[in-house]
């Protein structure tokens, strides 16, 4: 069987690649950029759809590095019976880090203790006004219960937080089911991790982000189409949100990572949340476990439904 490896992410050295490639030798023929081939690894820069398809007539299994499956056409692939898998654990861990860092650093006030420091104030006197909520007790909302929304859930309930979420293929035990408008209006906390579709693209627009109680901090690590970015920080800006921290934006690199630079309550991050210094290993051995479940018949992990 043979394999082709669409592209070189940013983060893979020429080293990581001849790893990837000996790794996979023992398994099938690793073929040359765009060579026809039964299984096609891409990354998120690399579209898949009909055009690409008609290069790769044998075209069986597209395996994406990435968690996200946006860059893919799923619908082409299914009507041609290809299977579309990614490799979410890779950054699983990455992503889950970062996402709890940010509710901390929201819900404890950090960044606006931060700005009273740089501008010399000893701001233990202001304390009972900020009012900073522990992950212990707190309520915090997720959208998406996947791999990596459900470790997150995971997470903040071993620290005593009260989660609640919303997934239509179920949630995990001890994650109350509840609904969007309920965790915008009562959570302290809301974490994005859903996927990109046609159903969240815009989840949370200008009219759904009005919604949101004025202390709620909003964290998204998951894809940037899913908000209105400007208006999010508008809001925060402006004290009708309690923070925003934002990893992901609609169009990347986001033109605007100056806005809201002065606010304290404002952090933006260039999409890095699932960067970590082992990621070009962790890719590797993702990438071979799908390859060596689909040669041998058996079911390839994290494939995409309706794909």
């Amino acid at each position: 069987m043979r394999l082709s490896r669409w592209g070189q992410s940013p983060y893979e050295t020429d080293e990581d690649m001849v790893l990837e490639r000996r790794a996979l030798e023992a398994h099938v023929e690793v073929c040359p950029w765009g060579v026809d081939a039964e299984i096609v690894v891409v990354h998120s820069k690399v579209p898949m759809g009909r055009i690409e398809h008609m290069r790769a007539p044998s075209l069986r299994l597209v395996l994406t590095t990435t968690s996200g499956t946006d860059h893919i056409d799923l619908d082409h692939f299914r009507n041609e019976g290809v299977v579309i898998a990614r490799l979410p654990e890779a950054r699983r861990d990455a992503v889950v880090d970062t996402t709890v860092g940010a509710l901390i650093w929201g819900l404890r006030r950090i960044g606006v203790l931060r700005q009273r420091a740089d501008e010399g104030t000893w701001a233990r006197a202001e304390l009972p006004a900020l009012a900073p909520v522990g992950l212990r007790g707190a309520r915090v909302g997720i959208v998406g219960m996947g791999i990596i929304g459900s470790k997150v859930a995971e997470v903040l309930m071993v620290m005593g937080a009260s989660v609640c979420g919303i997934d239509p293929s179920g949630l995990p035990q001890g994650v109350s089911a509840s609904s969007l408008e309920w965790m915008l209006a009562q959570c302290d906390a809301l974490s994005l991790h859903c996927d990109l579709n046609p159903t969240t693209h815009g989840l949370l627009d200008a009219e759904t982000l009005k919604q949101a109680h004025r202390d709620l901090v909003l964290v998204n690590t998951a894809r940037g189409a899913l908000l209105d970015a400007n208006v999010a920080i508008e809001m925060a800006c402006a004290g009708k949100l309690g923070a925003v921290a934002l990893d992901v934006f609609p169009v990347e690199p986001w033109g605007s990572m100056d806005a809201g630079v002065e606010a304290s309550n404002v952090l933006l991050m260039p999409h890095a949340a699932g960067y970590h210094r082992g990621l070009a290993r962790a890719v590797r051995d993702g990438l071979v476990r799908a390859v060596v479940a689909f040669v041998d018949g058996h079911a390839v992990p994290h494939t995409v439904q309706g794909a």
